[in-house]
């Protein structure tokens, strides 16, 4: 214990603070510090021998009303407005979303390693839960982040914690490769990430989803400081055993495309274009669905979305972004089943100070199902934050 000691950025060793890694997020307003883990020249650092370690987080609280019905009170998810239902209001708070974080990074002959964990308390009773547990050391990252998949610099600044409806923005565990191909801006990773799949079963039908491989995903990155260009893809196999016989499988494939655009200080756009077929879990949506009876298909997918940030003075900014997800649901599914959401958001978040924000934002979704019956939903929330120094 007398070798450890709380230290600020100015005294601290630069072997822990000179090196970029690739698991890091590399752009986040300063009010709205969501995706980005907590900086790590200051606040709460414990030095020791050879190591230090951040302790990060903040308290995030949600003042939440809904003018509409919608069944997901913590977050605003259009999938789950129940079409029909009687006119209700609903008003909820929520401190859920607050998190916990360390950092901890050790000099080595191949650089400066990194062993990152955080969680929130975004579950069922309130229980800890986990989000990023991961190590990357060079070129390499193994552990449970953001999946190989997404772009997390191209999704909005939104203070509802669910984003818009064709955002990517999963973790899982993974063991990926970056490397730096013909220049030092252009980067081309590849992963073997943790199969997740979603089944609507025939009716006819009875048996166990099966995940006999990992997902293959790679991402061709271009960056500058005011540029990011992304194209992604995932293969997978998605694989189904019925009571008594052997696995089939099909292949199923996905592309993501994204991008962010900062053409002065003061403004931002980000755009982002999803497609494939098997690939819904992604946005925790189906994967397969029922043709018949007996038989299923993967199902196809696609959605896009739109954003601007505009930085009206050095401690406020607004947001604002619109989205959609299509499914193309078969003629044997139910005429309920999903096919269409939309997702529009803009806000105002301010922070008066470096470690506090406050903001609100107009929420509005709409869902369409097979049959054509729609609904819509309108929310207002305010949230306020605290940043552990």
């Amino acid at each position: 214990m007398d070798s450890l000691q709380v230290v600020d950025g100015q005294n601290l060793d630069p072997r822990f603070t000179n090196q970029e890694f690739e698991g890091e997020v590399p752009f986040d307003s300063r009010g709205a510090r969501f995706y980005r883990s907590p900086d790590f020249d200051e606040g709460i650092i414990i030095e020791g021998e050879g190591a230090a370690m951040k302790i990060g987080g903040f308290v995030k609280v949600d003042l939440i009303h809904d003018f509409d019905p919608i069944d997901s009170q913590d977050t605003f998810n259009p999938s789950t407005i129940p079409i029909g239902a009687p006119p209700r209001q609903n008003t909820h708070f929520q401190a859920n979303t607050s998190r916990l974080s360390f950092d901890t990074r050790w000099p080595t002959e191949y650089g400066t390693a990194r062993a990152y964990i955080e969680g929130d308390f975004f579950s069922e009773g309130n229980r800890f839960r986990l989000r990023h547990a991961y190590g990357e050391m060079g070129r390499i990252i193994v552990g449970q982040t953001w999946t190989t998949f997404t772009d997390m610099r191209s999704l909005p600044q939104t203070l509802d914690f669910e984003g818009p409806v064709s955002g990517v923005s999963r973790r899982q565990a993974q063991i990926r490769w970056t490397e730096s191909i013909f220049i030092e801006e252009l980067t081309w990773a590849t992963a073997l990430e943790n199969p997740q799949v979603i089944f609507e079963l025939p009716e006819m039908v009875q048996g166990e989803q099966r995940t006999e491989s990992p997902d293959l995903v790679t991402h061709l990155r271009y960056t500058t400081d005011d540029v990011q260009l992304q194209a992604a893809g995932v293969v997978r196999q998605i694989g189904f055993q019925p009571v008594g016989e052997r696995v089939s499988s099909e292949t199923a494939w996905g592309f993501n495309f994204t991008g962010y655009i900062q053409p002065t200080e003061s403004d931002a756009a980000y755009y982002q274009i999803l497609f494939g077929d098997g690939i819904g879990s992604y946005r925790g949506l189906p994967d397969v669905a029922p043709t018949g009876p007996t038989s299923a298909f993967l199902l196809p997918t696609f959605g896009w979305l739109v954003g601007y940030k505009h930085n009206w003075t050095e401690d406020l900014m607004s947001n604002f972004i619109y989205s959609q997800s299509r499914l193309y649901p078969s003629d044997f599914q139910s005429a309920d089943s999903l096919r269409e959401t939309t997702y529009l958001a803009a806000n105002v978040i301010w922070n008066p100070t470096e470690r506090f924000f406050v903001g609100v934002e107009y929420l509005f979704g709409t869902r369409e199902d097979a049959d054509g019956s729609r609904g819509e939903a309108n929310r207002i929330q305010s949230s306020f934050g605290f940043y552990l120094p």
